[in-house]
């Protein structure tokens, strides 16, 4: 047990420890905000209230997570609205300012639908705790809760953004109780966790609140990763529970929705964008672009393109990845997509926007996008190598790839990585039962974050989940993944230049290549400047 006090009030913690014998202290469930219940609902956060005598912090209740339709094995309703919680693992306590640990925040990915930062069994610290940092892992609110936007004061929308950014304000008034330096946090996040880290990187309500960036398959130029018309949505799901007012009457609307209990409001969002389209990736209640009330709230109020372009973004060092068989996704929750690529070349059909005429024609299936994704198809190859490779560019890796381009244009320090190495423990193959070559979505959050799923490693898996925690925690140390003075033999990886278009391949052998799918990107690239988006 440890205790320890903090500005909301007195915590008692456990001790943990990991397979490998690492001692260290944890404090769960530790509530960042006010609970965001009654009228609270559809607000930013609001500051954590004080509590008298000593908070019990050695459980944090499945209870605790945001509500949200468990996807994955329940497939019903669980958790609930009072949700803003974090956890905090630190290997020592201790307040002297020489020996303030380097602070590594994440946050979780599910599509901004589903998913928790305080179950242990989903993501534990044991594997990036041992090289001596301290993490921070949260909840923030999800789906129509967390991202509905009525496009009014009230309900202006991206609230679990704003969640984020409550918890990393947290953060630099609490985390030198535990041991942390609130003058080096690093955030990071898998899938929509990355989306978020990389809208954080955008965000002017973020500035100053981390000095590091890491992104494992996602970014905020996906194209599910933003809802351009958020109150269309907002109003089928209303229209589905009963109201029957006009969606210009936002009042009404909106104290309809205030008055539906949580539960419904999930249930039928989620089923709304499962049947809203079978084209593309879509998660329906994700940010928005708010319109810019002049209160001081808005998050996020232009085209995160746009803001790249101009250099208008957080500049800190980041590091950018994605898997090399992120299609692999779509094949699992939509294999009719992928079939429709690889038998009839319907590019253009699954953009997630309407193309004009001539792009159209431009890169339709007899034109530019074939002739790219058949360029380097070898004998051997998978038979749907095409439409894998074209979902992979169009659902991650273009976006990831061009945002993290427009960053180093503005000289920020950026170092990309490609994870192909196909192990035992790949998390999204062992989800969904996947037994092909390479690595599929977020294959590599099970090499940094530690869950039940795929907890034990031997061989080269346990090699490779220890050379990328080294690399990730060198980084949240000294901005750099592999320091001049290394002595632990890893292959130097060096910042992305125009001159130098290098990324970091991580497979069986981990090795520096050049430039990226040149072609492939070139069309997303073309497409990104002329929509914005």
């Amino acid at each position: 047990m440890a205790t320890l006090s903090i500005d909301q009030g007195k915590l008692r913690g456990g001790k943990s420890k990991t397979d490998n014998g690492f001692e260290y202290y944890e404090f769960l469930g530790i509530p960042y905000a006010k609970p965001p219940v009654g009228n609270l609902r559809f607000k930013s956060p609001q500051p954590a209230e004080k509590w008298d005598g000593e908070k019990d912090a050695t459980v944090a209740s499945k209870e605790n997570i945001a509500i949200q339709m468990d996807i994955i094995e329940s497939h019903g309703i669980v958790g609930s609205e009072d949700c803003l919680y974090l956890n905090v693992y630190t290997p020592k306590i201790t307040e002297n300012e020489s020996e303030l640990l380097p602070v590594m925040f994440f946050i979780h990915g599910g599509g901004f639908v589903y998913g928790n930062g305080i179950l242990k069994k989903d993501h534990a610290p044991d594997f990036l705790i041992e090289h001596n940092t301290v993490i921070v892992i949260i909840n923030y609110r999800v789906s129509i809760l967390g991202f509905l936007s009525l496009e009014i004061p009230e309900i202006a929308g991206n609230m679990g953004l704003k969640d984020q950014v409550k918890a990393l304000e947290w953060v630099q008034n609490n985390i030198a109780h535990f041991g942390g330096d609130k003058n080096n946090v690093t955030i990071f996040g898998t899938s929509a966790g990355a989306a978020s880290v990389d809208y954080l990187l955008v965000s002017p309500k973020a500035k100053g609140l981390f000095h590091k960036a890491i992104l494992h398959s996602g970014s905020c130029l996906n194209h599910w990763a933003v809802n351009y018309e958020p109150k269309k949505l907002a109003y089928k799901v209303a229209e589905s529970l009963g109201y029957n007012g006009s969606l210009e009457d936002v009042n009404s609307l909106k104290e309809f929705l205030l008055k539906t209990p949580g539960s419904d409001l999930m249930a039928t969002a989620f089923n709304i964008c499962q049947k809203y389209t079978d084209r593309h990736l879509f998660f329906g209640f994700v940010p928005t672009i708010e319109k810019d009330f002049g209160n001081g709230d808005a998050f996020l109020t232009d085209h995160p393109y746009r803001l790249l372009k101009q250099g208008l973004f957080n500049h800190v060092p980041v590091i950018k990845g994605f898997c090399n068989k992120e299609g692999y996704l779509m094949n699992a929750v939509n294999p009719k997509a992928v079939l429709d690529v690889l038998q009839n070349k319907n590019f253009v059909e699954h953009w997630p926007f309407e193309l004009d005429a001539d792009d159209k024609v431009k890169y339709s299936k007899k034109t530019k996008m074939l002739l790219a994704y058949s360029k380097n198809i070898q004998p051997g190859d998978d038979h749907d190598k095409i439409a894998v490779d074209f979902f992979s560019d169009l659902d991650f890796i273009a976006g990831i790839w061009i945002s993290g381009k427009l960053m180093a244009e503005k000289g920020v320090p950026v170092r990309f990585y490609e994870f192909s190495y196909d192990g035992k423990i790949n998390y999204l193959k062992l989800l969904f039962g996947i037994k092909r070559n390479g690595a599929g979505h977020a294959d590599d959050h099970s090499y940094i974050m530690c869950q039940d799923l795929a907890k034990k490693a031997h061989g080269l898996d346990l090699i490779i989940r220890n050379t990328i925690c080294h690399m990730w925690t060198n980084f949240a140390k000294t901005s750099c993944p592999t320091p001049k003075d290394n002595s632990d033999n890893l292959v130097d990886w060096p910042v992305y230049t125009g001159n130098n278009p290098v990324y970091l391949n991580i497979d069986k052998k981990i090795e520096v290549l050049n430039n990226y799918e040149p072609q492939r990107m070139a069309i997303f690239e073309e497409i990104y400047d002329k929509y914005g988006k």
